[in-house]
C-alpha cells in the first residue's frame, strides 16, 4: 500500500511536469519561427543590392517544402522590404529557382548548397541558409538553444555584387562564440531542472504537514480517551461511597429497630433505587468495557497508522536523498560530457590544423632549401663568371697604365683611373654579394662570449677608434651559442658604422648593452642587445630601405663603403630567430636594437 501511493505521487508530479513542459515547448516553437520569419526579413533589409532592378515586389524564393514560407508569408502581410511590397514563392527543386531577391534553404532539406550557389551566379541574388556549414554560404542562420545568430561571408556577397551593410557585420558571431551561446543554454535547460526539483521538494513538504495534522488528530482522540476514563473512575467512586452507606445502615439495625421498622418502606425504596443504579452501572460497566475494546482497537490502528506514516517518511527521506544524488551524478556527467566534447573537438580541429600547418612548412621548406641551394650555386656562378672579365679589364688597363702613361694625355689617364676604381668597386659588390648568399649556412656553432667578442672586435678597429678619438662603453654581456664568424660581421659592422656616421667636430661615444625581453606574441626570452650611438642620425623615411642590400643613404665622396653592411646584420640576426630595428633623432644619435633567442 505504502509503496503503490508512492508510485501514484510520482506518476502524477511527472506527468504534471511533461504537460507544464509540453505546453512550454509548443510555445517556444511558435516563437522561433516568428523569429526566424523575422531574421529573414532583417537581413534582407540590411543586404545592399547594387543593382538596377525595377520590379514592384521583393520576391524571396523558399527552397523546398518549409512551414517557414507560411511564417514569411504572415509576415509580409504587415512588413516591406526596401520600400517594396513582399512576396513569397516556393521552389520544389534548385533549376526552378529564377528571377527572386533572396533564396532561404534550410540545411535539413538536403540541397547542396554549391549547386545552388552555381544557380543563382550573376543573379544578384541573395542567398540565407540556415544551419549550413561554417561560412559556405552568403548569410548563414544558426540555430543557438530558443534564438537564432548569424554568420556572413564577405567573398561570396561580393561575387555576387551584394554589399553588407556595417551594422549586419558588425552582429555577425563567430565558431567560438557558438559554442559559448550553447554551453549558456545548457546551463539555463540545468536551472530549468532545478526549479522542477524544488516544485518536487514542495510537495514534499506538504506531505510532512499532512501527516503533522494527522498525528495532532490521533493526539486529540487519545485525549478523548483519557477523559472517559475519568468519567469511569468517577462513576466507580460514586457506587463505592453507595456500598459504604448501606453497610453502616445495616450495622445500626439491631440498635434502631424501631426507626427502622418506620422507615423500612424508605429503605425498600432506597434499595429499589440502589438496585435501579447497580443495574444502571452495570450497564454503563458494560458501555465502558465495549468503548474501552473500541479504543483499544483504535489506539493500534493509530499506532499501525504511525508506524505506517514514520515508514512513509523514511522512504520519502530515502528517496529525496538518492533524488539528491541522481540530480547531481546527473549535472556532473553533463559537466563532464560537455567538457570532455570541447576538449576533443577543440583537440581534433587543432590536431587537423597543426597537420595541415606543419604539411605546409615541410613543403615550403623543401621548395626554400631548393631555392637556397640554387641562389647560391647562381651568386657563385655569377661571382665566378663576373669577376673573370672584371680581372681582364683590370689587367689590361695596369698594362694601359704601365706602357702607355707618356703617350696619353691627362683626359685618357683620368679615365684610366676611374675605370680601374669601378673594377675594383665591382669586383668588391661582387665578394660581398657571394658573402651575403653564404650568411646562415654556418654549421659550427660554440658558446661565444660576448664581452671577449666585442673587445677582439675593438682590438682590430683600434686604428679607426683612435683616428677618429672613439670611445666605447659596454659590460655584462651574455654568452650566446651561435657562429663566431657571423656575429664579429654583426657587431663589427654595427660598431663600424657607429664610429663612421659621426658628426664633424664631435668624438663618437658608442655605448653597447643588453637585456632579456619577451616580445609581443611571443612567449620565448630573448636576449635585446641596445648599440647607441651619438652621430648624425637616421631620418625616419629610410626605415624600411636602410636594411636592403646595397642600399646607400649617402654618396661615396661622403662616406666610403658597399652599402650592404647592414643588409649583413639583417640576415645574421634573423638566421638566429631574432628582429633588428632602430631608433633614431637626427643629429642627436641612433641606438639599433636586435634580439636573439636566449
Amino acid at each position: 500500500m505504502r509503496i503503490h501511493t508512492l508510485k501514484y505521487f510520482f506518476i502524477l508530479f511527472f506527468l504534471s511536469w511533461v504537460h507544464q513542459a509540453t505546453s512550454q515547448s509548443t510555445l517556444n516553437v511558435q516563437i522561433k519561427r516568428v523569429k526566424r520569419a523575422l531574421f529573414i526579413f532583417n537581413i534582407s533589409e540590411q543586404i545592399q543590392f547594387n543593382d538596377t532592378n525595377t520590379s514592384p515586389d521583393f520576391i524571396i524564393g523558399v527552397l523546398g517544402k518549409d512551414r517557414t514560407s507560411i511564417d514569411l508569408k504572415g509576415l509580409a502581410q504587415k512588413r516591406q522590404i526596401k520600400n517594396k511590397s513582399v512576396r513569397i514563392i516556393n521552389f520544389a527543386s534548385i533549376k526552378d529557382i529564377t528571377d527572386v531577391d533572396v533564396v532561404y534553404v534550410n540545411s535539413n532539406k538536403n540541397f547542396g548548397i554549391d549547386y545552388i550557389l552555381h544557380k543563382i551566379s550573376g543573379n544578384n541574388t541573395l542567398l540565407i541558409t540556415e544551419d549550413f556549414p561554417f561560412n559556405s554560404s552568403m548569410v548563414n542562420i544558426v540555430n543557438i538553444g530558443e534564438d537564432f545568430q548569424y554568420e556572413i561571408n564577405e567573398d561570396l556577397l561580393a561575387k555576387n555584387n551584394l554589399t553588407p551593410l556595417l551594422s549586419l557585420k558588425q552582429n555577425a558571431i563567430s565558431t567560438i562564440e557558438k559554442w559559448k551561446q550553447l554551453f549558456q543554454d545548457t546551463e539555463e535547460k540545468l536551472e530549468e531542472t532545478q526549479e522542477a526539483l524544488e516544485i518536487a521538494k514542495d510537495d514534499i513538504k506538504h506531505k510532512d504537514e499532512d501527516i503533522t495534522v494527522q498525528k495532532k488528530t490521533i493526539n486529540t482522540i487519545n485525549s478523548q480517551i483519557n477523559k472517559q476514563k475519568n468519567v469511569l473512575n468517577n462513576q466507580k467512586s460514586e457506587i463505592n461511597e453507595l456500598l459504604s452507606l448501606s453497610e453502616f445502615q445495616k450495622k445500626k439495625y439491631s440498635e434502631k429497630l424501631t426507626i427502622e421498622k418506620e422507615l423500612e418502606a424508605r429503605i425498600l425504596k432506597q434499595i429499589d433505587s440502589l438496585k435501579e443504579k447497580q443495574a444502571f452501572i452495570d450497564l454503563t460497566n458494560n458501555t465502558i468495557a465495549s468503548q474501552a475494546k473500541i479504543l483499544k482497537n483504535q489506539k493500534q490502528e493509530i499506532d499501525s497508522k504511525a508506524e505506517k506514516i514514520n515508514n512513509i517518511n523514511t522512504n520519502l527521506n530515502t528517496q529525496k536523498t538518492v533524488n539528491y544524488l541522481l540530480l547531481a551524478l546527473l549535472i556532473l556527467f553533463l559537466i563532464a560530457a560537455i567538457l570532455l566534447y570541447r576538449n576533443y573537438a577543440s583537440i581534433k580541429f587543432l590536431n587537423k590544423d597543426l597537420q595541415e600547418k606543419n604539411n605546409d612548412i615541410f613543403n615550403k621548406s623543401l621548395e626554400i632549401a631548393s631555392k637556397n641551394k640554387e641562389l647560391e650555386e647562381f651568386a657563385y656562378i655569377t661571382s665566378h663568371d663576373l669577376k673573370e672579365p672584371l680581372t681582364t679589364i683590370s689587367g689590361l688597363i695596369d698594362l694601359l697604365q704601365d706602357d702607355y702613361k707618356d703617350k696619353l694625355d691627362e683626359d685618357a689617364i683620368i679615365s684610366m683611373n676611374f675605370i680601374s676604381k669601378s673594377s675594383n668597386r665591382m669586383r668588391n659588390l661582387i665578394d660581398a654579394l657571394l658573402n651575403y648568399s653564404r650568411l646562415g649556412k654556418a654549421k659550427e656553432k660554440s658558446e661565444i662570449n660576448c664581452n671577449t667578442l666585442v673587445a677582439d672586435i675593438i682590438s682590430d678597429l683600434d686604428n679607426a677608434i683612435h683616428r677618429n678619438k672613439a670611445t666605447i662603453q659596454y659590460q655584462d654581456l651574455p654568452t650566446l651559442r651561435a657562429s663566431q664568424i657571423e656575429l664579429v660581421v654583426l657587431f663589427q659592422n654595427l660598431i663600424n658604422n657607429a664610429i663612421k656616421f659621426k658628426k664633424a667636430d664631435v668624438d663618437p661615444i658608442i655605448n653597447i648593452s643588453c637585456k632579456t625581453t619577451i616580445p609581443e606574441l611571443q612567449t620565448q626570452v630573448f636576449w635585446q642587445f641596445e648599440i647607441t650611438d651619438n652621430g648624425i642620425g637616421i631620418k625616419n623615411k629610410h626605415k624600411d630601405k636602410i636594411f636592403a642590400i646595397f642600399q646607400r643613404l649617402h654618396s661615396r665622396e661622403t662616406y666610403e663603403g658597399t652599402g650592404i653592411g647592414l643588409a649583413f646584420c639583417k640576415k645574421i640576426v634573423e638566421t638566429l630567430g631574432g628582429q633588428i630595428w632602430f631608433e633614431s633623432t637626427i643629429n642627436q644619435g641612433t641606438t639599433f636594437f636586435f634580439t636573439i633567442p636566449k
